[in-house]
C-alpha cells in the first residue's frame, strides 16, 4: 500500500465556502494534511500580503521537518493566495512542490462597485497564480470560461508589452470540479413545513448577492396581501447588517428571522423548514448555499445568469425582478412539494465527489 500524500493547504480566507470545502476535504481525503490559514476578513489585504506570512510559516515547517527534501508532496491553495509570490519567497525546495489552485471565484468577473486603477491588482494576482500553478481547478464551466475569455482584454490594459497566449496556457492546464458539501447536518434533521409558505435567502449579506432585488420582490408580494414568511439566514458583516435588518423589518409579521445561524445544525433546521430558496446574485460562480438548500428540501429559484443556467433546469430559473415576483407568487399560492431538487443536490456531496478529488491530487502529485 502506498503512503498517504502529504498535502500542504494554504487558505488565506478561511471562512464561508472556502473553509467548508477545505475542512471537508481534510475529513474525506486520506492524506497527511497540514493547514496554514488566516481569518476570513479584509480579503483585499489577504490577496496582497498572505504570501509573505505563509512563506515564513512554510519555511518554519520545512526547517522543523529537517533533511533536504521538501516535507510535502502536494500544495493546495485558493486564489486568495498569490501563488507566484509565495513560490518566489519560500526557496527552491518548497517552491518545487506540485501545486493545485482552486478557483472558488475569479476577480476578472467580479462586479466591482467602484473601479479604480488599483483594482487591477486583484485580477492580475489571479492570472499570475494560475500561470505559476501546476493545475488550476474551477468550480464551474462559467468560472473557467469567463476567466480565460477575459484575460486577453485584461492584458491590453497594460500600457505596453502585452504578453500573448496566457489564456491558452491556463486553459490547457485547467479542470472543472464542483465544490463538495457535507450532508451530515442536513441528514440529521427532518424536513418540516410551516402553516404558510416560507422563503429563505441563504447568502452573505453583501452587495454582490443583490439583497435589494430579493427584498423588492417579497415586499411587492406582501403589498399584494399574499401570506408567506421570510427567513434571511446568511453570513452577516458589520458594514451591511444594519441595512439588511432595516430592509427585512419592513416585512413586518412576514419576517420570521433575519440573523446569521449560530451553528451548522441551526442552519440545517432553517433550510429544512423552508419551502423555497431564492438567489438574486449578481456574482456567483457555483453557489453552495443554494445546493445545500436543495438538499435540505427547498425548491430553488435562481436567476437566468452566471453559473446557474449551467447547473439548474430551466423550471428553476427566472428572468429579472418581474420574473422573480411572478415565480414566487406561483410558489406561494401552490406550495411546492418538499425535496423536488434533492436528487440534483446529491451529486455534490463529499461522498460523491471525494473520489474525483483523490484522483486529481494523486495525478498532480505524481507529476
Amino acid at each position: 500500500m502506498s503512503e498517504p500524500l502529504r498535502i500542504l493547504a494554504l487558505e488565506p480566507y478561511y471562512g464561508g465556502s472556502h473553509r467548508a470545502v477545505l475542512d471537508g476535504l481534510v475529513r474525506h481525503i486520506d492524506a497527511e494534511w497540514t493547514l496554514l490559514t488566516l481569518p476570513a476578513r479584509k480579503w483585499k489585504w489577504r490577496m496582497r500580503g498572505a504570501a509573505i506570512n505563509m512563506a515564513i510559516e512554510a519555511q518554519a515547517l520545512a526547517a522543523a521537518a529537517g533533511g533536504g527534501a521538501a516535507p510535502f508532496d502536494l500544495l493546495f491553495c485558493s486564489t486568495f493566495l498569490n501563488l507566484a509570490e509565495w513560490r518566489g519567497l519560500v526557496g527552491p525546495g518548497l517552491s518545487a512542490i506540485p501545486s493545485i489552485v482552486y478557483f472558488h471565484e475569479n476577480q476578472l468577473l467580479y462586479p466591482n462597485r467602484h473601479t479604480a486603477e488599483w483594482d487591477l491588482q486583484f485580477p492580475l494576482t489571479n492570472v499570475t497564480t494560475a500561470l505559476s500553478a501546476d493545475r488550476c481547478v474551477f468550480n464551474s464551466r462559467y468560472n473557467l470560461e469567463g476567466f480565460v475569455e477575459q484575460i486577453p482584454g485584461f492584458i491590453r490594459e497594460f500600457p505596453d508589452h502585452h504578453p500573448t497566449g496566457l489564456a491558452e496556457v491556463i486553459a490547457g492546464k485547467s479542470d472543472i470540479l464542483a465544490p463538495p458539501f457535507c450532508a451530515a447536518a442536513f441528514d440529521a434533521v427532518e424536513v418540516t413545513r410551516e402553516d404558510r409558505c416560507r422563503i429563505v435567502w441563504p447568502h452573505r449579506w453583501e452587495h454582490d448577492k443583490n439583497p435589494e432585488e430579493f427584498f423588492a420582490a417579497v415586499t411587492a408580494l406582501a403589498e399584494e396581501g399574499l401570506d408567506f414568511e421570510v427567513v434571511v439566514a446568511g453570513q452577516a458583516f458589520r458594514e451591511t447588517q444594519d441595512l439588511m435588518r432595516d430592509a427585512a423589518t419592513a416585512l413586518g409579521s412576514r419576517l420570521h428571522r433575519c440573523a446569521e445561524p449560530a451553528s451548522r445544525e441551526e442552519y440545517a433546521h432553517l433550510l429544512a423548514s423552508a419551502d423555497v430558496a431564492v438567489s438574486t446574485a449578481r456574482n456567483e460562480f457555483f453557489g453552495l448555499a443554494m445546493v445545500e438548500a436543495c438538499y435540505a428540501g427547498c425548491r430553488p429559484l435562481v436567476p437566468e445568469r452566471l453559473a446557474y443556467p449551467e447547473l439548474y433546469e430551466e423550471r428553476f430559473r427566472y428572468e429579472g425582478c418581474d420574473g422573480l415576483i411572478a415565480s414566487l407568487r406561483d410558489l406561494i399560492v401552490a406550495r411546492p412539494a418538499a425535496g423536488e431538487a434533492r436528487a440534483f443536490a446529491e451529486r455534490y456531496t463529499f461522498s460523491e465527489l471525494a473520489p474525483a478529488y483523490e484522483e486529481l491530487f494523486a495525478r498532480v502529485a505524481r507529476g
